[in-house]
């Protein structure tokens, strides 16, 4: 138990966070479901079923290299699978509008928004052309990096220390899942959306060096509680639970 206990302890399933960065990207523009701070950290805060992505090799064999041996494979293309990941859905349904928005982008359609969002107002069909046509967008115009944090709890947060990060480049949602509705007992509504991308980056960190408190509560303003902790040669301050700066330990 002490060499698990040196390794920052067991990790749990529970704790992650992901995060879509479309820096670079004229999607963003035009994803109002995303623009918006709070609507974009309920659509993280949603999200409830992720995966750290999988990586595989394309094989190809060869014989003969010696002497009375078979075949020996031998990797020749890293091959990266597609992703889903889950939410939740609040009673605005941001993650369903949300992406919703972010593939009509793709396909050049028109995003139609009803401010009032009352039974009557919301059965009126809007004015679409049937000749319409859909002009695809270019992968650099709708991508993003999408990040996935596995993360551990810490002292100050249940999200503070991250183990991982993987980096998802140049990804985007393929296709949406069918939200099931039905009479009957009720339940949260769900959603599955599944993404492609092209590879992807990992980051590593290091959760064992768990912050060492020395310094915590200590109100430095009306409602501001201030805790400091030290790992390595650095301090570092938070102020109600977030993070306010990194300074040397003198």
């Amino acid at each position: 138990m002490k060499s698990i206990g040196a390794q920052g302890g067991m990790s749990l399933s529970s704790g992650f966070d992901v995060e879509f960065d479309f820096s670079g990207a004229n999607v963003i523009e035009n994803l109002k479901y995303y623009q918006d701070n709070t609507k974009k950290d309920v659509i993280h805060m949603l999200c409830d079923e992720a995966q750290l992505p999988n990586v595989q090799s394309g094989v190809a064999q060869i014989t003969g290299k010696y002497l009375g041996q078979g075949p020996v494979s031998y990797p020749h293309t890293r091959i990266f699978t597609d992703l889903s990941l889950g939410f939740m859905l609040d009673a605005d349904l941001t993650p369903l509008k949300f992406f919703n928005e972010w593939y009509n982008y793709i396909f050049s359609e028109d995003t139609f928004y009803e401010d009032q969002g009352r039974f009557d107002e919301m059965k009126t069909t809007p004015k679409i052309l049937q000749n319409r046509t859909n002009r695809l967008k270019y992968l650099d115009e709708y991508a993003c990096t999408l990040k996935i944090l596995k993360t551990e709890p810490g002292v100050g947060a249940s999200n503070e220390r991250a183990g991982v990060t993987y980096f998802l480049e140049e990804c985007y949602p393929y296709s949406i899942d069918a939200v099931p509705l039905a009479y009957g007992s009720s339940q949260i509504t769900r959603l599955t959306v599944n993404f492609y991308y092209s590879r992807h980056t990992v980051l590593m960190g290091d959760v064992k060096s768990q912050f060492q408190a020395f310094g915590g509560g200590v109100e430095v303003a009306p409602g501001v509680y201030r805790t400091q902790y030290i790992s390595g040669d650095y301090i570092y301050t938070y102020d109600n639970g977030k993070f306010v700066k990194k300074e040397p330990a003198k």
